[in-house]
């Protein structure tokens, strides 16, 4: 449990991704969150790696519901497994203040084949669906010959924390399309990459969120209900600079089209489908893009999806 400890309070290294897709549902919805996250845990577990699967509870002290308990061994091949279950409980880490509240870690050394990973992920994308299977609390995936963590911690996403840059660099690499884009600026910053050393100034900021307030008051969108939308990004990058910077933007999920063609510089359209209510994430994303290839961002547009 000490790397444990150490990879979640230091968190100096960690890449956020995104499991479920907004513009998805139904089947569709879950089929693409499997793929994305059993992609991410063979990318990280092998065969020979030992694994340590640990389960953690948040519950009152004297109190003890059935419903609570995480009942790992369902996830396990071989049930008999079970029985190096090991058990450890502190006080409750986010209200040093409250004596009533304690967490519970449920911790079983394993090897990848014995997890039945599908059954596993599957109960905790339904945590807030009210379907079966499902499961209490969090559930983590730490590997101790690779010293990283993986954390589903719903049907949104998953966290994968790692002690070194290296650890993850890899990873950041194979999935970067998949990282959320609330930190990709934050992500890209740790390893060096991307949107590294590229930044807005004060004034920058103020006016593209200015914009931003204007143009979805113009949309008369309700972003406090579903808000979902095809977004419209317009970029004009010089004619040199074009390809590099389709190339990167493509990488992190985005479609692009080109608009016109003129000798010095081409307009760019940079769509994705996501909530108008994260615009603001989007066009500073899109603004660093534009300066880090000499260009210019000419905004956004937005339609409804029906």
């Amino acid at each position: 449990m000490e790397l444990f400890n150490q990879l979640i309070r230091n968190q100096k290294y960690w890449i956020r991704f995104e499991l479920g897709l907004i513009e998805l549902e139904g089947k569709e919805y879950f089929k693409e969150i499997y793929h994305r996250v059993l992609s991410i845990f063979d990318f990280l577990f092998d065969e020979n790696d030992t694994i340590m699967l640990i389960a953690s509870i948040n519950e009152s002290i004297g109190y003890r519901g059935n419903d609570d308990l995480p009942n790992i061994q369902r996830f396990l091949k071989d049930k008999k497994l079970i029985y190096g279950l090991k058990c450890k409980t502190v006080p409750y880490e986010y209200d040093k203040e409250d004596t009533e509240m304690r967490t519970t870690f449920y911790s079983l050394m394993v090897k990848k084949e014995d997890i039945r990973r599908g059954y596993l992920f599957q109960a905790i994308s339904n945590k807030d669906f009210g379907r079966k299977p499902s499961i209490m609390g969090n559930l983590y995936l730490l590997n101790l010959t690779r010293n990283t963590l993986l954390h589903m911690y719903d049907d949104r996403g998953c966290d994968v924390y790692g002690l070194n840059k290296e650890n993850l660099l890899p990873l950041y690499h194979k999935f970067r399309k998949w990282i959320l884009d609330y930190n990709r600026i934050q992500i890209d910053h740790m390893f060096e990459e991307g949107l590294y050393n590229y930044s807005e100034s004060s004034t920058e900021m103020e006016n593209r969120l200015k914009t931003n307030r204007i143009r979805v008051k113009e949309t008369e969108i309700n972003l406090y209900e579903d808000n979902t939308c095809v977004i419209t990004h317009q970029l004009e990058i010089p004619t040199k600079d074009v390809e590099e910077c389709m190339q990167e933007i493509e990488q992190i999920g985005f479609t692009i089209e080109i608009d016109n063609n003129y000798n010095d510089y081409i307009i760019l359209k940079v769509i994705k489908t996501e909530a108008l209510a994260l615009i603001d994430y989007q066009t500073e994303l899109m603004f660093l893009y534009s300066k880090k290839y000499n260009g210019k961002y000419g905004g956004w547009s937005v339609k409804r999806v029906s």
